[in-house]
């Protein structure tokens, strides 16, 4: 049976939670303007009701406050994280693919490629062919080529300084993500320590998913929060809980109070020919296993940025063994069938010494030669001196074990974005188709000497000691072997001591032969020796000319030479405005996401003003209660006696 006080008890309860949900509104309104604050909300039950043994049955007891609980929606944070996930990545896409757009454009300020080359080259070459004697013509001429030069020259140049800094950029998001991990894994500890006391540890919740969200725009995240039971007595939760964070599709980041760290190592070696060294590779730091998010279902920052960084539009060496080799082998014979792109040396991407991944496995090779077969149009290359990292990072010599015929062997990935490389191999491809067809034509002329062309080029290709190389001549035959240790042999021909292929010739190493530039009179302009020394002679010229439109003297993906800028200006243009149009759509639905996110857990300044005039009623009317409450009990203690 009740207290002859239970009604004053009853109003009291009543008077403490009004109180506790103004404090609550309290609460919402100062943090109007907090990022990433949840709304909070007092939940309350009727207090157990009471036994009174008589006619009616039970008493109402008042009312329990019982917690407070922020108000979110589980299925809008996973929606929104998702989101952000991808705009991360057509952010990122967006940004550097304005930039590389830049490069190429071709303006009055900044001369392009249709100005140095579809329009002053074939003009000073038109005015040659009008005065091939001239000193000062030859020089005109040479002038507008180097500036062909220098514009491949720097493209290439522009193209690796944006990769250095997407290398960069990548370094910054790892450590992002690892300083976003420590965090998350400390905050778990801090909500653990209070909610093991049976409260809620709202304010610390939201630092947590504000830094979940922010993880979410570098790498694709999943969590999870499950109840840590006590071993004696299973049945019962202890009030604590471990939150997982997984990333990039099945990687734990954050398990409970640990987390893993990611870390950045340089490559020692590179994939493909003109990257610029140092790239970095992401390791997990703990199990030293390699974290690459490049799957087609993920996205992020990540992502988009090692994309930008690698992407090589899946034109990468992807072949297999020639024959069985055998444990402890040093070279290795791959075949490549013929409608690989590296059946062409001109669009060969190898670099002269790298890492190739034979069956899963990588292994660094020093030196590399090839064979063509003009049977089946397949190549195969022979790589040399192949070794392998051990466990405690000495190299060894030789395969592991022995490998059957036909086991893949690739190096690098497939990577569907034209990326950094895709765009370096382009210009590559066309500075030695070009450079290649040039020499070609001035190969066979003569000079004003009367001297023949022959081996000696006029586009050459500079070393890292600054030194610089003539090509080799190609004639009307195939490469059938050649090696980047100095012995090529061409049709029936063999060229050695250090000569240089087209391959070798990229568009950052890509010059004119110092003798022609200091004394134009080497430079061939007929084919006739008798009218060498001739200043009407320059029938020569007039085939250069040609290399302008004719296509059966240079073709660059079916297009002419002087459409070389269309074709790469479309792959540009089309990568840029699908990352702009992406990137505005998850922009607008992320606004949509955030504001159904606000809707639910934002603070309302309305309806906190009006829970302020309710809950201000409610205290009210229960300080009333109290009030008269008091005035009944001192009429039954001092005018009735009991």
């Amino acid at each position: 049976m009740p207290s002859q006080f239970f009604g004053l008890m009853i109003g009291y309860s009543g008077l403490t939670a009004a109180q506790a949900s103004q404090n609550t509104t309290a609460n919402n309104i100062a943090n109007i303007n907090t990022e990433g604050y949840s709304r909070q909300e007092l939940k309350q039950t009727a207090a157990d009701a009471l036994r009174t043994y008589t006619r009616y049955g039970m008493a109402g007891a008042g009312v329990d406050a019982v917690s407070i609980d922020q108000i979110r929606n589980q299925y809008f944070d996973m929606k929104y994280r998702a989101n952000e996930t991808t705009l991360g990545e057509y952010n990122r896409k967006n940004s550097y693919m304005g930039e590389i757009e830049n490069y190429f454009t071709d303006t009055t300020v900044v001369p392009g490629f249709n100005s140095v080359y579809v329009e002053d080259f074939y003009n000073a070459l038109s005015k040659l062919e009008d005065d091939p004697g001239s000193t000062t013509t030859r020089q005109s001429f040479i002038g507008a080529a180097n500036n062909v030069v220098e514009y491949f020259n720097t493209m290439s140049t522009d193209l690796a300084k944006t990769q250095d800094n997407l290398n960069q950029e990548i370094k910054d998001v790892v450590d992002k993500i690892n300083s976003i991990a420590a965090q998350i894994a400390s905050i778990n500890k801090q909500i653990n320590v209070i909610e093991i006391r049976g409260v809620v540890a709202n304010e610390l919740r939201d630092q947590r998913n504000l830094l979940v969200d922010e993880l979410s725009s570098y790498v694709d995240v999943e969590t999870k929060e499950v109840d840590v039971y006590n071993y004696a007595d299973p049945d019962n939760p202890t009030g604590a809980k471990n939150f997982y964070v997984s990333i990039g599709g099945a990687y734990t980041l954050v398990d409970g109070y640990e987390y893993e760290e990611l870390e950045c190592r340089a490559r020692d070696e590179k994939i493909n020919q003109s990257d610029i060294d140092g790239l970095y590779d992401i390791y997990w730091t703990k199990t030293g296993g390699k974290f690459a998010p490049l799957s087609a279902v993920l996205s992020g920052q990540l992502k988009g940025l090692l994309e930008l960084r690698d992407g090589n539009n899946k034109e990468y060496f992807d072949g297999t063994l020639a024959a069985d080799t055998a444990t402890g082998a040093t070279d290795i014979s791959v075949k490549v069938p013929a409608n690989s792109k590296m059946v062409d040396l001109n669009k060969c991407t190898l670099p002269d010494s790298g890492t190739i991944n034979i069956s899963g496995f990588d292994y660094v090779y020093d030196t590399w030669t090839y064979v063509y077969d003009d049977t089946d149009g397949t190549g195969t290359y022979t790589f040399n001196n192949l070794r392998y990292k051990d466990n405690t990072g000495v190299y060894r010599d030789g395969l592991l074990e022995g490998m059957p015929q036909d086991v893949t062997v690739r190096v690098g990935q497939s990577i569907d974005y034209m990326g950094i490389p895709y765009y370096q191999s382009q210009l590559n491809e066309w500075v030695r188709t070009f450079a290649e067809a040039f020499n070609k034509i001035e190969g066979r002329g003569y000079d004003l000497y009367g001297d023949y062309m022959g081996d000696r080029c006029f586009f050459q290709v500079v070393d890292a000691e600054g030194t610089q190389h003539d090509l080799m001549q190609l004639d009307d035959s195939r490469i059938t072997t050649v090696s980047n240790t100095g012995t090529d042999t061409i049709g029936t021909g063999t060229k050695s001591n250090g000569t240089y292929t087209y391959n070798a010739l990229t568009a950052r190493n890509l010059v004119i032969s110092a003798d022609i530039i200091e004394n134009p009179a080497k430079m061939a302009t007929t084919y006739d020796k008798e009218a060498s020394s001739s200043v009407d002679s320059a029938d020569l010229v007039k085939d250069l000319s040609t290399l302008k439109t004719d296509k059966s003297k240079i073709s660059f993906r079916g297009s002419s030479s002087a459409e070389f800028l269309q074709s790469l200006l479309t792959d540009i243009a089309l990568n840029k405005q699908s990352a702009k149009t992406f990137e505005t759509n998850f922009t607008t639905i992320g606004q949509v996401l955030q504001n159904q996110r606000l809707s639910v857990s934002g603070v309302d300044t309305d309806e906190e003003a009006l829970n302020l005039v309710k809950f201000q009623h409610a205290y009210e009317l229960s300080a009333k209660v109290i009030q008269t409450m008091t005035e009944m009990y001192d009429r039954l203690i001092l005018n009735t006696g009991v």
